[in-house]
């Protein structure tokens, strides 16, 4: 287990890196633009694309993967449409979600749109 300071240190060095390369911004520009792409081809499962919004959920570094050789940060949306029953949380009805995947250095390597 990393002592309490370097484990801060490594969040705020990860917190840095997403800032630097508006990972968070890059990832809802990116979404958008994937679901405009699915609803040109009719492949949103019967959900209209202004009606589904990305919410931020988390960004992660991730440093042992089973396929990638090299650590990547994934920043993740959640994808959501109004829930006018109020049955889900937030009033928002989980439909699936985006994945960017980005190196260290910024650099873009792959993105996925995942619809349930």
């Amino acid at each position: 287990m990393l002592p309490q300071d370097a484990s801060t240190a490594a969040v705020a060095a990860m917190r840095v890196l997403s800032d630097r390369h508006d990972l968070r911004r890059r990832a809802e520009a990116s979404c958008r633009e994937s679901l405009r792409a699915a609803a040109a081809e009719g492949d949103l499962n019967g959900l209209a694309e202004e009606h589904v919004q990305a919410v931020f959920e988390r960004s992660a570094l991730v440093f042992d993967h089973g396929e990638l050789s090299h650590p990547f940060v994934e920043t993740r949306l959640g994808l959501y449409v109004p829930d006018p029953a109020g049955g889900w949380f937030r009033g928002l009805r989980p439909v699936g979600h985006y994945r960017l995947i980005t190196r260290l250095d910024g650099t873009d390597e792959d993105d996925y749109l995942v619809l349930d």
